[in-house]
């Protein structure tokens, strides 16, 4: 038993080594930040994936900085269907398939009665940023999407 430990850690030292987790940086909600770039902008984000994390969301919080968000990893590519609970600010969501832009819902406000916002097609990514986002910087559907 102590031997298949030994070799796990051995891999995972190679996949993540110590050095690399060192230098990850962390929210002051514990997430994870990335940076993600949306053509040629790039956005400072906060990553979450799991399913606690994925309900809370921006939920509770007071504002969003210009230059960043959340970036949510969802567990399937899937019609996607997110809401504004809690939230007492504005947002861009943009909707991501792998590599790019398919959808974009623009200034939806913590007032908007509607149920839910749902992506325009299967996403497994999610970039919530601070309303008028995608104007000021012509984000627009089809661009391309790395972090």
């Amino acid at each position: 038993m102590s031997r298949i430990l030994l070799v796990l850690l051995m891999l995972g030292s190679l996949i993540f080594p110590p050095a690399a987790l060192a230098r990850e940086q962390l929210s002051p909600s514990g997430n994870l930040i990335t940076w993600v770039k949306l053509g040629q902008v790039k956005v400072k984000t906060e990553v979450v994936f799991s399913p606690e994390k994925l309900y809370l969301g921006l939920s509770k919080r007071q504002g969003l900085p210009e230059g960043q968000g959340m970036l949510f990893i969802m567990p399937a590519l899937v019609i996607q269907e997110f809401c504004m609970r809690d939230m007492r600010f504005p947002i861009d969501f943009i909707w991501l398939a792998p590599g790019r832009v398919v959808g974009i819902t623009k200034n939806v406000s913590p007032q908007d009665q509607r149920a839910c916002y749902a992506s325009p097609e299967p996403v497994n990514y999610v970039l919530e940023v601070p309303a008028g986002f995608c104007d000021r910087h012509g984000i627009k559907v089809g661009d391309t999407v790395s972090w």
